[in-house]
């Protein structure tokens, strides 16, 4: 038997004991409530993951659609309301907010700055394009049909310009095409995405958090943040090296674990205090130690880093991915109105990142497949809809069709990318 069979049959037999040992050892109510959720989370996403997996499709669909199934038992008889319970839950809120850090800084680490430098005009012409349209398109699209103007129509367009360079790059080397030119391309292109999307994350977080949406206060949120990267990057290049082989004298490798997850913390708390969303110096926290694997060699094992992270991170996200779809309400996806801006904004995405792979110059480029390896939204797309969400850019029903959204264009990207991967 797998080891994910396993550790489901495992949890699953834990969640039938925990009741009665929590009664005979006298712990609080706190524990045992809390104890509960997560064995009901965890194992479900895990089992919905599994199966998802099996169809081949993205893990990360079934931790949503298990969260979307825990969130909207009333509709079938049973009165469990997991989203307050989510909300109400001091250690599930700080476990999302942990969830993202970790996230971005594995985004960070996997981040090469060396490589997006040498993408070439090609990568950077379709990322370029990948997020001008969908933020042109989304903006247009919310004006023409009002259900999204302002700062709302801002998040909606940035949701749409996120790739998830992760599941394109998981079926390209399933295929064993990922050196491939046109791979390349997207790859490079779906990084150069990333960045862009969390630099916008910067720039809109802090419009909503601070309420300055003036022209020159703008110009100051953006000086800001780019004054961040910058200094960050500059003592971090200086400064990293030295700590890391300090640390390195140390060969447990759960000081690197726990060094890691304070770099997170730590970056994320000076992004904070300078008024920025702590998800940007998590990212920065990443890209200085994807960098230092460059300038110090074997002693940081950059690898055998993320190796030593993802498995918290993973613990987390499953939380962080569960929550996002119990927020989702799926009565309202039978409001007409709803259903017309899913259907929008879905066409939107597809178009305008399937138009973003004709930027490509050249011979020997499936610009086709480009386009379509670039439609896929996944995490990053899902942590602009819970950050809007959570500071109430918006309501329940727009996040329910944004997240829809999300999930439509990770099912329906590697659907059209497959029938092209014979001309990569």
């Amino acid at each position: 038997m797998s080891s994910r069979p396993k550790r489901i049959l495992w949890l699953a037999l834990a969640a039938m004991l925990l009741p009665a040992a929590a009664m005979a050892s006298g712990v609080s109510e706190t524990f045992t409530r809390t104890s509960l959720l997560l064995i009901l989370m965890i194992t479900l996403a895990d089992l919905c993951g599994f199966l998802f997996e099996r169809m081949g499709m993205a893990e990360i669909l079934g931790e949503i659609y298990a969260g979307i199934m825990l969130g909207n038992l009333a509709l079938v008889g049973i009165e469990f309301n997991l989203s307050n319970l989510l909300r109400s839950s001091e250690f599930m809120v700080y476990s999302s907010e942990l969830a993202l850090v970790l996230l971005l800084f594995l985004v960070g680490l996997e981040s090469d700055m060396r490589d997006l430098l040498k993408v070439g005009r090609n990568a950077l012409a379709v990322a370029a394009t990948g997020v001008a349209l969908p933020i042109a398109l989304g903006l247009g699209a919310g004006a023409a049909l009002g259900f999204a103007t302002g700062m709302q129509g801002w998040f909606v367009g940035a949701m749409l310009a996120a790739t998830s360079v992760g599941i394109t790059a998981k079926l390209l080397g399933d295929n064993g095409l990922v050196n491939t030119r046109s791979a390349r391309v997207i790859l490079g292109a779906a990084v150069i995405d990333d960045v862009i999307g969390i630099l916008l994350l910067a720039v809109l977080a802090s419009v909503v958090v601070t309420g300055e949406v003036s022209h020159g206060q703008l110009a100051w949120i953006i000086a800001k943040a780019l004054l961040f990267f910058g200094l960050a990057i500059f003592f971090g290049q200086r400064l990293m090296p030295g700590v890391v082989h300090i640390i390195s004298l140390n060969k447990h490798s759960s000081v690197w674990t726990g060094f890691a997850l304070c770099l997170a913390l730590g970056f994320a708390q000076l992004a904070h205090w300078a008024g920025l969303a702590p998800l940007i110096g998590a990212f920065v926290a990443g890209l200085l130690l994807d960098d230092v694997d460059f300038r110090v060699g074997d002693a940081l094992q950059k690898h055998r880093l993320e190796e030593l992270v993802k498995p918290i991170s993973d613990i987390m996200l499953t939380i962080f991915f569960v929550g996002i779809g119990a927020q989702v309400k799926l009565e309202a996806l039978a409001d007409p109105g709803i259903l017309l801006v899913i259907f929008t904004l879905t066409l939107v995405a597809l178009v305008s990142k399937g138009v973003a792979g004709f930027a490509v110059r050249g011979q020997g480029y499936d610009r086709l497949g480009i386009g379509f390896g670039m439609i896929p939204r996944g995490e990053v797309g899902l942590v602009f809809a819970a950050f809007a969400f959570g500071h109430h850019v918006f309501d329940a029903d727009m996040y329910s069709a944004v997240v829809m959204v999300v999930l439509l264009t990770t099912v329906v990207g590697p659907l059209l990318l497959k029938p092209r991967l014979a001309s990569f």
